[in-house]
């Protein structure tokens, strides 16, 4: 999906690229390097994306030994939240991780 300097992506391009990084588990400038895409570009679509991202409400599950809440954030930190945790104590979690 390379392009050339000054050709732009259409929404869907965008999307699909996006997708494809956050899948990778790769750092930004590895995932240009190896999509040939330059590096500036997918900042500045992280950095849309990133203010484009909201909470959302969170309901806790009774407490069992199974039962957790996996998150993972668009920056690729991921989270694992033990059942019992309280919706105040979930969501404080949750922000928190957002603003690494």
């Amino acid at each position: 999906m390379s392009k050339s300097k000054g050709t732009r992506y259409t929404r869907q391009e965008r999307e699909e690229l996006l997708a494809l990084y956050h899948q990778s588990g790769y750092t930004v400038s590895r995932f240009c390097a190896e999509m040939d895409i330059s590096y500036g570009t997918i900042k500045r679509w992280l950095g849309r994306q990133s203010t484009s991202v909201s909470l959302v409400e969170v309901a806790t599950l009774p407490p069992s030994a199974s039962s957790s809440l996996r998150v993972r954030l668009p920056n690729g930190i991921e989270c694992e939240l033990v059942a019992g945790l309280g919706r105040e104590e979930t969501l404080s979690w949750i922000r928190g991780l957002k603003s690494c």
